[in-house]
Formats: C-alpha cells, structure tokens, sequence
C-alpha cells in the first residue's frame, strides 16, 4: 500500500544523536535497510496471548514483514476481553493460526507464519532462522528453556585455522526481548546471549508465588479467601477424592466442588469474598492481566525490535519495569551478567557434594532439584579441564560404554573445582555449567544426604 511505511522511512532515512555506531541510514540510491526491515528480516514472536496479540500487531506495523508465532494454546471465552485479534466465533481454535490470519487479513505485505505447538519441538536449526526472538511467555520455565536454547546456539569466533579464539561470534547471536506483565505492572528486557545478563542471571527478581501460604496458616487460622481455597485444594480434596486424584483447573465440576468446600470453610472462620471465579483462579494460578499494561509492553518490546534491527536508535540496556497502579512508573536498570550463572556464566554455579557419593547419586540429585536444574530427565555430564574434556557420563550410543562410571565414587573420577557441563537433549538443548566442591568424607546414604 502506498505510503505505508512513509513514518518507518522517515526514521531509517537520517541519522541522530542516538544512532548506534554503525547505522548508516538510506539514501536515495542506497536502500539497504529498507530491504532488510521490510523484506529480509525474520522475527518470532513466542506466544500469541494478551501480550503476544499486542505483539504481533505492534510489529506488524513499525515494518516487519516476515514474522512466525508459536503458541500451543487454544481460544477461550476468558480470553476475548484482552486477546484482540479473537472473535467469539474463534473459541477453541488455535490461537497461533487465528492471530496471524487476522494481521495477514489486516496489515497489507506481512506474512505471519502460524505454529500450534510447543516450543520445545522445535531445535536449534528452527531458532537459527530468526533475526530476533520476542517472547511474550506467562511461564518462568518455558522463558528458561528458551533462554538456554538461544545460549546455545552462541559459538566463539575462530581463527583461520579453525581454532577457537576468547570472543564470542556476533553472528550466531539471536538477540533475545523478553516482556511480561502481571495487573498493572510489566517489564521488558534486552538480552544478547553471552554479551548481557541472560534471563537465567536475572531468576531471582522474580518475586516468590503469592499463592503460596504458609502450611499452619492454611490449616489452623485462615484469614483470607484464598486460605479457604487453599484449604480446599490441599486437605478437602485429597480426604474425599484420594490422593491419586489430580486436580484440573479446566473441569467445572472440579473447581465447583472446592469452591462449595472452601465457601464452607470460610463461612466457619467469618470469611468474605470467596468466589467461584476467585476458585479458578487460585488452583490455575491466574494472575489478572490489563490489557492496557500488555500494550505498554508490546510496544515497548516492538520498538526494542525495530532499534536492533535498523541500528537507528540505541537499545534498551537492559531492563526496564513500567508500573501503572497508581499513576505511571517507568524506570530502567543496567544488571550485569551473573558469572557464576548455570547457563552464561564462564564460572559456574558452585555445587557442594559428598566426595564419596558415585556419580549416579549426583545424577539423580540433578534431576530432583527442579528449581535449580529445571528439566533435566536424561543428562549428560562432562568434566571441562585445560586440556579438554572427559565424558562422564553420556546417554545414547556411549551409555553402554559408560555405565560402569555410574557406580564410581566422585572423587575417584573427579578433583576440587572441577567445571562440569551437563547437557539433556531430552527437551532439546538443556546446558548447565556446576563447579564442583566436594564436602564430608563419609559415605553418602543417597543423593538426598549428598548435597546441602
């Protein structure tokens, strides 16, 4: 369409004083980054929800054309109130396929490529095609294997030997923004893998589950409505269903069922406000979303897109929180990378362990300790030395080969600060990097004594 992009061409047609080094703006007979934002450059935009409908239109219309989501989820009546690309005639289809045949439809030139799926079936071949990665996730685990998966994909720079060289290849670099929001309050952030913080450095900014409360509180004196559900879901339940009976979210009668018992509850203890609604979102762990903070943040996440990709403005570095709960707070924070982070850092995290447990005790320690060493299922353990590498343990085709190392006390195989990789190609690219401190001389009871 004629003078669609007249505003973009403006901004892409001259320089300014907070122009990255490097940006060379279009001439008359130069058009080179008009080629690139509005022909050649690939963006992927993960999650199609509140925050990826806003997404999907933002980019859409500061220039993107080639643009693929991915979201696994379906439409829901709950959804139509803040998700603007859906209609009541959308219910239960996909969300992906919707929100990009109604940019398509709306937006002239922009192909949105539609994928209802996770975001673990895809490998690193997948992610490589892309310029930029947008997530706009509501799940700390899936923007945790996302974050690995663009760290690995990072390769050092060689020389022309083909040795690798300290400085990491810009490259192979997929720039990473990452936007949340949670009511009134949202954030954005700017990650280039192995260059600034990766959403792993940064874990402990999230705020701990408010819906999480404390065990005498729940059953002894509950004060709130959300005690009562808690009640409900952790005691009622179990004693007349069974515990073998999982709760769903999703199933009316089950999220009837605990909200007639925890109304009862409440009504002993003088408590107000217990509600169906209220029900359903504590056992699915509903934060309210606003849809006028997700367009903040889509926005920003846009034009944090727009600047890398044109150069024609510096990018946000590295943070930035918006909160509009009462009246509107922005503010911007520079982190710094975390060096002893389980998926960046050059260092890695400190792991203390029984020198006489064997390497299977510290296998299944990894696997069970979810909120450090998320999803490992299958690992794979290799000791990193000045020299080289050792295979500890592999799983595939070495498994057999190695299995005897299973049954080895640690410090027989390993030393005092030994740097360990542990990858899992079950989910597809999972990388840790543990230094090891070895504790206590007894032998270990199982992988539970360990460990502190």
């Amino acid at each position: 369409m004629e003078g669609q992009h007249v505003d973009i061409e403006n901004l892409i047609s001259r320089s300014g004083p907070f122009a990255q080094e490097g940006f060379q703006p279009d001439t008359e007979n130069n058009r080179a980054l008009h080629q690139f934002l509005l022909k050649d450059s690939r963006v992927l935009v993960i999650g199609a929800g509140g925050l990826g409908c806003e997404l999907l239109k933002d980019l859409a219309l500061v220039g993107f054309t080639n643009i693929e989501v991915i979201d696994m989820d379906t439409i829901d009546y709950s959804n139509l109130n803040r998700q603007f690309l859906f209609r009541p005639a959308d219910v239960g289809k996909s969300k992906a396929e919707v929100a990009a045949k109604f940019v398509n439809n709306r937006v002239p030139g922009v192909n949105v490529v539609a994928h209802c799926a996770k975001i673990q079936d895809f490998d690193g071949d997948f992610y490589q095609n892309f310029h930029v990665v947008v997530a706009g996730l509501d799940s700390v685990k899936a923007r945790r294997w996302l974050n690995q998966m663009l760290v690995s994909l990072v390769s050092k720079e060689t020389d022309d030997d083909g040795d690798e060289l300290d400085d990491w290849d810009s490259s192979t670099i997929i720039p990473l923004i990452d936007g949340g929001t949670e009511g009134f309050k949202g954030q954005s952030r700017v990650i280039f893998p192995h260059k600034t913080p990766c959403f792993e450095c940064l874990l402990d900014l999230f705020p701990e589950d408010p819906l999480n409360f404390p065990m005498c509180t729940v059953a002894v004196t509950p004060r709130q409505p959300e005690h009562c559900i808690a009640w409900a879901m952790m005691f009622a339940w179990p004693k007349a269903k069974g515990q073998d009976t999982k709760i769903d979210g999703d199933d009316p009668d089950h999220v009837s069922w605990l909200f007639q018992s925890a109304e009862a509850r409440a009504k002993e203890f003088n408590i107000s406000g217990v509600t169906y609604k209220l029900t359903q979102g504590v056992v699915k762990r509903i934060i309210p979303a606003i849809a006028s903070t997700n367009a903040v943040i889509a926005a920003a996440c846009s034009n944090e897109a727009f600047k890398i990709c044109t150069q024609s403005s510096q990018y946000l570095k590295n943070y930035m929180m918006y909160n509009g709960g009462e009246g509107l707070y922005t503010s911007t924070v520079n982190y710094e990378k975390n060096p002893n982070c389980l998926v960046c850092g050059t260092q890695g995290v400190p792991l203390d362990f029984n020198r006489e447990a064997t390497l299977q005790e510290l296998i299944d320690f990894l696997k069970n300790d979810t909120q450090r060493f998320d999803a490992i299922k299958d690992p794979s353990l290799v000791r990193i030395t000045d020299q080289g590498s050792d295979k500890l343990y592999m799983t595939g085709f070495l498994a057999k080969q190695l299995a005897p190392n299973l049954a080895k006390k640690l410090h027989t195989m390993l030393e005092e600060g030994d740097t360990i990789t542990i990858t899992d190609r079950t989910d597809k690219n999972i990388n840790y990097i543990v230094k090891l401190h070895f504790k206590g001389g007894e032998p270990s009871a199982g992988a539970a004594d360990a460990a502190q």
